[in-house]
């Protein structure tokens, strides 16, 4: 059977898990199994980049899981901006020192700069993003990688089916495509790397 739809999901994990009772829990074992997967999970599938102005701060995006890299545009220049931890930051500038901002921290749902910037800078954002919920839509992730998300399901039954023999099987399955995803979205990353700098 194909599992290429959130309703054939819904099916195939029923199958798996062969229990009648368990029919009205199912779309709740794919939310945890998305929700496990968005923690554990990083794919170029996930990755996004937005333009904004500097100001103070600027909000993270609503769809924010992580962040890859901070770019700032000046006099025709990009400049990797430097990641500290928040107090560090806060420590480095206590007052309101103005400039051309060095570095960048998250706090809260803000990103801070130092030195605040002292112009309206472009800033590029390079992050990991919450991938669209299956129920709601059909993300490229589980296009590529459906095991993954009926795994995840399956282990996220695991409280309802207490001692049965398949959870550690389950859990072993899912673990093996989650670092193999993994692997292979750094592998790609790293050959393509190799290759920009061979030529």
């Amino acid at each position: 059977m194909a599992i290429s739809t959130y309703a054939e999901l819904q099916t195939a994990v029923s199958n798996w898990l062969d229990r009648s009772d368990l029919a009205s829990r199912i779309p709740e074992f794919i939310v945890i199994g998305e929700a496990r997967i968005a923690r554990e999970v990083r794919s170029r599938l996930q990755e996004q980049r937005v333009t904004t102005t500097a100001d103070d701060y600027v909000n993270v995006p609503a769809d924010f899981l992580e962040m890859r890299s901070v770019w700032l545009t000046t006099n025709g220049r990009v400049i990797p901006l430097q990641y500290v931890a928040p107090d560090a930051l806060f420590t480095m500038y206590p007052s309101d020192d103005t400039g051309i901002p060095k570095y960048f921290t998250i706090f809260g749902d803000e990103i801070r700069f130092g030195p605040l910037p002292d112009s309206a800078y472009e800033i590029q954002l390079w992050y990991f993003k919450k991938l669209e919920a299956l129920s709601e839509e059909t993300n490229s992730l589980f296009t590529r990688n459906p095991d993954l998300y009926l795994y995840a399901a399956l282990c996220a039954a695991v409280p309802f089916l207490k001692n049965d023999n398949r959870i550690q099987v389950w859990e072993s399955l899912y673990q093996q495509v989650k670092n193999q995803v993994n692997d292979s979205e750094r592998k790609g990353r790293e050959s393509t790397a190799m290759q920009m700098r061979v030529a």
